[in-house]
């Protein structure tokens, strides 16, 4: 199964866990299982096609055990997820860093970016940006972030109510800008 539409159930699977929407969800997330699967020792995750160093976090962030993905994070404080998922396939790395990023937000609702920047990444040009949109008529507000190293392609996610997205996004930027390939 193509690894970036589990990066994306994953990343709904968190959104809709602090929605609220998780029974209307489930059925269509447990079908996107992966036998790809990797493994968390300290800060580094390995695949059979990847290893990468992840940034810290703070404590109110914790760590979720999902299948399909390689990372997810949530924070009750203000319900908010965050996701880092890997892909290496030589096909996908002749997508823009722009249609990664929109890849992403299937199914999201009324999507718009806000902003776009062109950001460094472990040493590499990747692509931020801010969305808004809505899934199942609650409004969200959404930071991805697309890099793109050799045939991997590392995305990472951020999403929260609008009204608290400010307060996450701090760990967020600090999480991003500590990632390293290994």
């Amino acid at each position: 199964m193509n690894k970036l539409f589990i990066s994306f159930s994953l990343f709904l699977f968190i959104v809709c866990l602090n929605s609220c929407s998780v029974t209307r969800f489930i059925g269509y997330y447990a079908s996107a299982g992966s036998d790809d699967s990797g493994d968390l020792k300290g800060q580094v995750f390995q695949t059979d096609d990847t290893s990468y160093r992840i940034g810290t976090l703070p404590p109110s962030w914790k760590i979720n055990k999902v299948e399909g993905g390689d990372l997810a994070y949530t924070n009750t404080q203000f319900d908010a997820t965050m996701t880092v998922n890997s892909t290496c396939n030589e096909k996908k790395k002749n997508y823009s860093l722009k249609a990664l990023s929109e890849s992403l937000l299937i199914g999201i609702k009324g999507k718009e970016a806000l902003e776009r920047e062109e950001i460094i990444v472990d040493g590499h040009k990747a692509l931020k940006t801010i969305y808004i949109g809505s899934l199942n008529n609650v409004p969200i507000k959404i930071a991805t972030v697309v890099l793109k190293k050799g045939i991997c392609i590392y995305d990472f996610t951020y999403a929260s109510s609008p009204e608290h997205f400010e307060i996450g996004i701090i760990d967020f930027n600090e999480f991003v800008s500590q990632f390293k390939a290994l």
